[in-house]
């Protein structure tokens, strides 16, 4: 029914031959229907056959102005590439400002390079402007003769018929521009969110870490402080109470000498747990400002060696403490932080005798090529499997539950992992021990 319509409103205008009429029925079977580029060279090569047109070329109006893009253009049965180009340059502009325009004889124009037409000289040429669906011009039908042309209305109505159809065609491909235009923004829209939600899946998943860490943190310092206060009470409520009994009249000098060991002792560990109070109040403020000095590394383990022997046999414990040093004595010295050394194997062997009820401890060293690794080995609980790392964190101890049978504050090893930094060596737990704990720690030489 269409094919005929237009048929009709062509034969008022013209009289078409056969081949006219075939070209027509071309131009809107409906197989040629949203072909997309295709349909445009079709319909060129078919319009430049019928009108013995040199040259023909559809163009299409774009948002900058003055800027014509060839959507297809054909020289005779020659499709050639596309171009663009300023129609203010051309004929163009008059089509697309006064509607049809034709010249039909002697008007030698020179359309521009960017066509391609090599500076040829047009006689005749006949241009139609393309509307969309709102009468709004979106581009333009131009075909060009060498030649004059015989029948100007002929070629008139019939590429007024292509404007038509090659309009909807041209409507419809910039909607499909813009569907899939709108597809990738959304598509971009889509992967922005999803990297948006990974984000904020990471940010949730980062704050239940921080928010766990800050509970587990809040947990760990009110036990160190619930320690704290047994570590101090404990011993202040031995020495004030053995010091009650010692004012006695009644009391052998045996038990006396009992009596003093005890508050010694005690007295002693009340000092280690002050000493541990400050020492990790100074390296959490960074404040350490010891200058290094020699030390003979022998006679330093010597000393502790002898001072813990002394405590274990007050304590009355079945523990033997065994020496086995790296170099024989004069080549033991090192250049480091003397007080430093001292407090982390302070630290170390007193952890090694409260965790061992009975057995052996081994402290010693190992010379190696640009450092020393020091160890202490014991026969007592040992770590737990997976916290050989943790147990060197603040307030961390490797069973809570620990800490009301043996004691401690959970600062200790903490205070040993800081002072190895500081003298540039690094402390850590060997795992899979078969029996007790074994610490190792290295320093430069």
């Amino acid at each position: 029914m269409a094919i005929r319509r237009h048929k009709e409103v062509i034969s008022r205008e013209a009289n078409l031959d056969e081949g006219w009429e075939a070209c027509i029925y071309d131009l809107f079977n409906p197989k040629n229907h949203s072909l997309g580029e295709e349909f445009f060279e079709s319909a060129i090569l078919s319009l430049s056959r019928y009108l013995n047109a040199d040259y023909v070329f559809v163009a299409q109006l774009q948002e900058e102005e003055s800027v014509l893009e060839t959507v297809a253009r054909c020289n005779r049965e020659t499709i050639v590439p596309n171009t663009t180009f300023c129609y203010k340059d051309t004929p163009c502009e008059k089509v697309l400002g006064e509607g049809i325009f034709t010249y039909n004889s002697n008007v030698r124009e020179k359309f521009p390079l960017a066509i391609s037409l090599k500076d040829m000289e047009i006689e005749a040429y006949c241009g139609v402007p393309i509307y969309n669906s709102s009468r709004k011009p979106i581009g333009v039908l131009t075909a060009l003769f060498s030649d004059s042309i015989d029948d100007a209305k002929k070629i008139e109505a019939l590429m007024f018929m292509f404007s038509s159809r090659i309009g909807s065609e041209l409507e419809h491909l910039e909607k499909q521009r813009e569907l899939k235009r709108r597809n990738l923004e959304l598509l971009v829209f889509k992967e922005e969110l999803i990297r948006k939600n990974k984000e904020l899946d990471k940010i949730n998943k980062e704050l239940k870490e921080a928010s766990k860490k800050v509970e587990e943190s809040d947990m760990l310092k009110s036990s160190f402080l619930a320690n704290l206060s047994h570590e101090v009470r404990t011993p202040m409520n031995a020495i004030i109470g053995f010091t009650e009994l010692l004012k006695s009249n009644n009391l052998s000098s045996v038990e006396k000498a009992e009596y003093l060991n005890i508050i010694h002792q005690n007295g002693n560990q009340l000092m280690r747990v002050m000493d541990a109070l400050i020492d990790i109040s100074k390296l959490q403020t960074k404040v350490y400002v010891e200058p290094k000095e020699k030390v003979r590394i022998n006679t330093l383990i010597s000393q502790l060696s002898a001072n813990y022997t002394e405590e274990i046999a007050v304590m009355q414990k079945p523990l033997e403490i065994n020496l086995l040093f790296g170099n024989d004595d004069g080549k033991d010295v090192v250049d480091t932080h003397k007080e430093a050394l001292y407090k982390i194997f302070d630290h170390l062997l007193s952890n090694a005798i409260k965790f061992t009820a009975q057995g052996e401890i081994y402290i010693g060293y190992t010379a190696e090529e640009d450092h020393y690794e020091f160890f202490v080995k014991d026969t007592g609980i040992g770590i737990p499997a997976g916290h050989e790392r943790s147990i060197f964190d603040l307030f961390r101890q490797a069973d809570l539950n620990n800490s009301r049978e043996f004691g401690g504050n959970g600062i200790g090893l903490s205070i040993v992992k800081k002072y190895t930094q500081i003298m540039g060596g690094n402390v850590w737990a060997e795992p899979n021990q078969q029996d007790g704990a074994l610490l190792k720690f290295t320093i430069p030489r």
